[in-house]
């Protein structure tokens, strides 16, 4: 996966460019899926910059037609939200990329 992955460079510029640290994203990927997790920095709510950050995902990801998944983790026994995860089937995680690479945006 790591490697010709456009999109995680893309993202990791765009949150550079937006003052987010590209740190707070973790790329993974699992069997047949690749995730992409983002984590929440507040004890109580969701912070701005992981907004930000699944904001930039949709605005880049669902133009091209690449579907997703959004799924929320939360802390054991409470309403605090952990992180976020962004699955992607792998086949459409590799044409996203390929659309990335092949300019066919």
């Amino acid at each position: 996966m790591e490697k010709n992955n456009h999109y995680k460079n893309l993202l990791e510029r765009l949150c550079k460019a937006n003052n987010i640290s590209p740190r707070r994203l973790r790329f993974e990927q699992i069997e047949d899926f690749v995730i992409i997790y983002v984590k929440n920095q507040l004890k109580e709510g969701v912070d701005l910059e992981c907004f930000k950050i699944l904001n930039l995902i949709h605005q880049t990801v669902s133009p091209l037609g690449i579907r997703f998944e959004q799924q929320l983790y939360l802390y054991p026994g409470g309403d605090r939200l952990d992180k976020v995860a962004i699955m992607f089937n792998k086949e459409d995680y590799v044409l996203l990329n390929k659309k990335l690479e092949e300019g066919d945006i």
